[in-house]
């Protein structure tokens, strides 16, 4: 069984370096490609291939920031199987629930009960407090801290190094769908659906 990274760039690329380092993953997969649409040379000595070489059996993945994209990549490549990396170096609860196709980056930290969409991804350095709820298609850029009772809906990105403080058991603080937290920020209250949060007292736009 391969496993395909969709995507040569930057996270395609730090993705293929956490499977390397991860015995766990190489014992999993016989082999490791890139896959694009138009492929070339091998990247740092890995096949890139075209998506219609793929097997039945392989597995793919989508190595891209975008929420947007990977929400499109998972619609093309529906009835396919979708890998859930996990890196060595994570520290995930027993109690938290992870949804497929998730990429959980080295030194990330998903806390007890947490419960993860499909096609999330959280970058290195990245935390999820305890009693979180995240939704679809949503980005963690490093060093996001996300602390507890907060819930995350579908396709929101979240810059690196924000911070969204803590809800409560009565009422989680709430991202609503497709908002962008910037790079940064601080957010302290419910962020509406779709808006833009920066700064660090929270400004929305």
């Amino acid at each position: 069984m391969k496993l395909a990274i969709f995507g040569t760039g930057g996270m395609g690329r730090e993705l293929a370096d956490m499977v390397a380092r991860s015995p766990r993953l190489r014992s999993r997969y016989e082999h490791l490609v890139f896959v694009v649409d138009n492929p070339g040379d091998p990247v740092q000595g890995i096949p890139v291939v075209h998506p219609d070489t793929l097997e039945a059996g392989d597995e793919i993945c989508f190595a891209i920031g975008s929420s947007a994209d990977r929400r499109t990549l998972a619609a093309r490549f529906s009835g396919r199987s979708f890998a859930t990396l996990i890196s060595d170096h994570a520290i995930v609860s027993p109690s938290a629930r992870i949804g497929t196709g998730a990429i959980i980056c080295d030194f990330a930290v998903i806390n007890n009960s947490v419960e993860i969409g499909d096609h999330f991804l959280c970058n290195v350095f990245s935390q999820v407090s305890h009693d979180c709820v995240i939704g679809n298609y949503v980005t963690l850029s490093p060093r996001v801290s996300c602390n507890g009772w907060v819930r995350i809906d579908d396709d929101v990105f979240v810059g690196a190094g924000a911070v969204i403080r803590n809800g409560v058991s009565a009422q989680r603080l709430r991202i609503g769908q497709g908002a962008t937290i910037g790079m940064s920020a601080t957010v302290l209250k419910h962020i509406p659906s779709g808006a833009t949060a920066i700064g660090t007292k929270l400004s929305i736009l």
